[in-house]
């Protein structure tokens, strides 16, 4: 590189025209014996050079991104150095020798400066002998084709730039000529793409398909290339991301990218081997950057590949429905062409939907601004409705209507299952009964007190009973939660454990408000002399309020004397439960029964019958399902 830049220097525009750069090296597998020299005609060792190579960390190149430490890499590889570099002062040619060694003091030995009559030209001669014993003896290539292979992956940005000198590598009986001999391996190449960007500025991107030699001496096949100062830092495999192993006519191809520009310059480390930033704006860069004119370029060999990758896009819009913001055509143009891994292509969309949930509630949030406005009218009022229902895309739509649906699909399957549990008593018709239990309030608990942690329903359909649970967590007591387990390890029938129990929720940490759940076995008809509902709830509510209890996770249950107790019991108003709660009141269909105590706990409990909580649903959703277009049937059928 060195030798490059003192061609570009000496004859500008014109190195690649009058430049020359010479290497020789000798190796082989035992490394017992290596060497190898670089000869240049550039400007030579003239005064300024000579005062950068002997100061230390010089900053006489950092216009074009030397660091002036070069050179000291050398003392660290190689036991034996000696330059030989004619120079011109003054319109006559001098000639400066020395050899330069790892030590201390005087580094710079045996030092001849004198003049050169007999030369026509400037020039830097540079010969290094022996490998030391270091990292570098373990990596140094022992056979030519790795020198030639490791040249032409180093210096390919230089090497495809227009300012190149001929650069002429000969290894054992082996020569090449670069630049020409790139146009060996590189099959097609594209024009410097110049792309802006707001958060690396201008970044310059170069493609190229070549021979597979081209990859030889790399981690994988296709690669982009990020260089600073015209060398490469880091070279980042995208095997994964295409999706491609080989591939042209004969099945020998590879894809590499260059890509260049300021802010990797301005980036770079000292020694120009890594960057000074994290690896993920390399991805950044690939992915925002890179992606889409790699994929033009190589649209022909990626094509075989999306049919699999449309596929995974259909499972994984199908299994979540939240990234699935538009029809497949449009969630493939999201991923990168060659993606096939399931979880990078869910980020993707995931992404892109995040996106777009950005600017869908910029929307809205401009809606609202205009109808906090003193001045809305119902003309502004209705107009803001309509710009709302605009900035809900069709992704949300669709997401409403599959809420809409779920809830049909729901209490379909509950008018079923009711019928079928009050049809059977038998033990078979337990299944029937979690089932049914499982729709509107799933329990599978282990208690504190058994050493086994809680694990409350993550969702459940509490809003068949009242919209107000829509939104409620388990917070029950573990007392009563050790019973369930009991219960559970028991031969007794199961569905005295599902069906009589009372469930404790709220809607906040400390609830203002407590909602209590409890449901009978429909078309129950026998009931003890101790499951009075009245008693249970009270018996429940006391308990809670000793604030004695904790909850299902150990936290202590804490309540205060304002708090009010919203008491919800569903089962079939039949036999006992009839006659206990025939003083209460009917509510306002005359369907049901309410309690309201005077003293105790502020609240009420409500009795509600299967029939009439299944009815009530059904009216609260119609509008729904008959905007959706699913009120005239049954998702199941007659079945």
């Amino acid at each position: 590189m060195n030798a490059i830049h003192a061609t570009q220097t000496k004859f500008g525009n014109d190195a690649a025209q009058y430049g020359r750069v010479t290497i020789v090296v000798s190796t082989d597998r035992k490394k017992d014996d290596v060497w190898a020299t670089v000869e240049d005609n550039g400007v030579g060792l003239n005064e300024a050079n000579w005062d950068a190579f002997t100061t230390t960390d010089t900053d006489n190149k950092i216009a074009i991104g030397g660091k002036g430490v070069g050179r000291l890499l050398w003392l660290d590889c190689f036991k034996n150095i000696a330059v030989d570099s004619v120079f011109q002062e003054n319109g006559n040619f001098s000639r400066r020798k020395f050899k330069f060694v790892l030590s201390i003091e005087n580094q710079i030995q045996e030092e001849v400066v004198e003049l050169a009559p007999g030369a026509s030209s400037t020039s830097f001669f540079v010969r290094f002998d022996g490998l030391r014993p270091n990292g570098y003896y373990e990596k140094f290539p022992g056979r030519g084709n790795f020198v030639f292979q490791h040249l032409t992956s180093h210096f390919l940005p230089i090497f495809i730039g227009g300012r190149c000198p001929m650069v002429s590598v000969h290894v054992g009986d082996e020569a090449k000529h670069y630049p020409e001999a790139i146009n060996e391996i590189v099959r097609r190449r594209s024009s410097e793409i110049s792309k802006q960007t707001d958060d690396f500025g201008e970044l310059r991107i170069t493609l190229l398909e070549c021979d597979k030699v081209a990859s030889a001496d790399l981690k994988g096949s296709h690669f982009v290339h990020f260089i600073a100062h015209d060398r490469t830092v880091h070279s980042q495999a995208i095997d994964g991301k295409l999706g491609l192993k080989l591939f042209g006519d004969n099945n020998d191809h590879v894809f590499h990218a260059i890509v260049t520009g300021d802010f990797l310059d301005k980036n770079v480390n000292q020694e120009r081997t890594a960057f000074n930033f994290e690896d993920a704006i390399i991805d950044r860069i690939i992915n925002e950057v890179c992606f889409e004119y790699i994929e033009k370029f190589l649209e022909g060999p990626l094509a075989s590949l999306k049919g699999e990758q449309r596929a995974k896009i259909v499972s994984i819009a199908a299994t979540y429905p939240s990234v699935a913001f538009g029809d497949t055509e449009e969630l493939q143009k999201k991923v990168p062409s060659g993606e096939l891994k399931e979880d990078a292509i869910y980020g993707h969309l995931s992404r892109e939907r995040y996106r777009r949930d950005e600017k869908q509630a910029e929307k809205i949030r401009g809606v609202l601004s205009r109808l906090k406005d003193t001045g809305a009218d119902t003309n502004t009022f209705a107009a803001a409705i309509a710009d709302a229902g605009k900035a809900l895309e069709e992704t949300e739509q669709r997401s409403l209507a599959e809420y809409v649906v779920r809830r049909k699909v729901v209490l379909d399957f509950i008018e079923i299952l009711l019928q079928k549990v009050r049809d059977k008593s038998s033990d078979s018709s337990y299944q029937r009964e979690d089932i049914l239990h499982s729709f509107i309030c799933p329990v599978r608990v282990n208690t504190i007190s058994s050493g086994k942690k809680i694990e409350a329903a993550s969702s459940h359909d509490l809003w068949i009973i009242d919209e107000r649970l829509t939104f409620a967590q388990y917070f029950s007591s573990d007392t009563e939660f050790s019973a369930l387990a009991q219960e559970f390890d028991s031969d007794e029938r199961p569905d005295v454990l599902i069906f009589d129990h009372v469930h404790g929720l709220r809607q906040t940490d400390a609830p203002s408000r407590v909602l209590l759940v409890e449901f009978k076995r429909p078309g129950r008809t026998s009931y003890n002399d101790d499951e009075n509902p009245q008693l249970q709830v009270e018996r429940y509510v006391r308990q809670l309020q000793s604030g004695k209890l904790s909850d299902v996770k150990g936290r202590p249950i804490k309540l205060d004397e304002v708090t009010i107790f919203y008491c919800f019991i569903v089962a079939d108003i039949v036999g006992k439960l009839d006659d206990w709660t025939y003083s209460w009141q009917r509510t306002v269909d005359g369907r049901g029964r309410i309690y309201r105590p005077n003293n105790g706990f502020r609240g009420s409990i409500e009795l509600i019958g299967w029939d009439a909580l299944l009815e009530d649903a059904k009216a609260r959703n119609q509008a729904f399902f008959d905007k959706a277009g699913i009120s005239g049937r049954s998702f199941f059928g007659n079945d």
